[in-house]
């Protein structure tokens, strides 16, 4: 988080959370968009070489929280939809060559993964996003 999405070692420690793995709350996720969306906004008629290049930061800070944001939502959501893992922050840094990543077989393997833990003792439900392949396989 402080690498990616600019933010101190203290707040990514108060907000980060979980036993296996990295996982920021939606809200906290969400709160970030917000806070860079608004600086970005106040630096728009940035005129100093410093203020573009704290724009250019922001702006990238924006995207990554917002797309982040997505991505925990729509394609990789856990049962509790509550909280989206860290992990995929590190897929964002370099925007070319995100669009080759294999989206499809990701959902898939996720999806599969999620079947699986179904069919475990003490399953219940698919907390995994099924709406996503649906869409591709009709899509496609």
């Amino acid at each position: 988080m402080v690498t990616h999405l600019g933010v101190t070692q203290a707040e990514a420690t108060k907000n980060c959370k979980g036993k296996f793995g990295a996982y920021i709350s939606y809200k906290a996720l969400r709160k970030y968009y917000e806070d860079y969306l608004d600086a970005a906004n106040r630096l728009l008629d940035a005129k100093t070489p410093q203020k573009v290049q704290e724009l250019g930061r922001v702006k990238t800070a924006c995207v990554k929280s917002y797309v982040q944001y997505l991505v925990g939502c729509l394609l990789f959501g856990d049962k509790s939809n509550k909280h989206i893992e860290l992990i995929y922050l590190t897929t964002m840094d370099d925007y070319v060559r995100m669009r080759n990543y294999s989206w499809r077989g990701m959902a898939l393997a996720y999806l599969y993964h999620g079947l699986s833990e179904v069919f475990l003792p003490g399953g219940k439900a698919l907390g995994e996003s099924i709406t996503l392949v649906i869409v591709i396989n009709c899509h496609f």
